[in-house]
């Protein structure tokens, strides 16, 4: 697998990789096939897996179950996921659709995730916070989504983006 070649020291992660349903655009057996090559690499390799899962979460935990590493549930909408996640110690990622005023169940989650298992991400150039909604998501975007998260898990702003640094910086081995 040409992919193998490619993790050397400065790849802190394998992912995107995952299942996603919602759209044809591959076959769901090539889709599982390839997932599990890709979870099989990253486990070889001893690195992280983030986690893409659309219309396919059943699977997607089926798929995940007995990966020695850590996981990355990247830019989290499953929350019927959750509960898989929780008592699997998963790190959970929110975008700027946990903003949305619809999102309600997405900000029911983000109160059950542990603090030292949270994450929050841009998903650039899509899914833009409320704020900002319509234009183009850009990384100075994500402090909607942490004031967001700040704001239901009643945490200090300032103090959840800076534990969620510390959280990104252990999940990927930063400095």
């Amino acid at each position: 697998m040409q992919l193998r070649g490619l993790l050397g020291a400065q790849v802190v992660a394998v992912g995107e990789i995952g299942l996603d349903f919602f759209r044809d655009y591959a076959p769901h057996d090539d889709q599982r096939r390839v997932f599990a090559q890709q979870l099989e690499l990253a486990a070889d390799v001893g690195k992280p897996v983030v986690i893409h899962s659309r219309a396919a979460t059943e699977e997607t935990a089926q798929m995940l179950e007995g990966f020695p590493g850590n996981v990355l549930l990247h830019c989290f909408t499953s929350p019927e996921l959750l509960p898989v996640a929780l008592d699997r110690e998963y790190y959970v990622s929110f975008a700027g659709n946990v903003t949305y005023p619809k999102a309600g169940d997405l900000r029911e989650a983000a109160k059950r995730i542990p603090t030292e298992r949270l994450l929050a991400e841009t998903d650039c150039p899509y899914l833009s916070p409320q704020p900002v909604r319509g234009r183009p998501n850009e990384p100075a975007h994500v402090v909607h989504t942490v004031a967001t998260l700040a704001e239901v898990r009643r945490e200090d702003a300032h103090a959840l983006a800076a534990r969620i640094d510390a959280n990104a910086a252990a999940l990927f081995s930063l400095p």
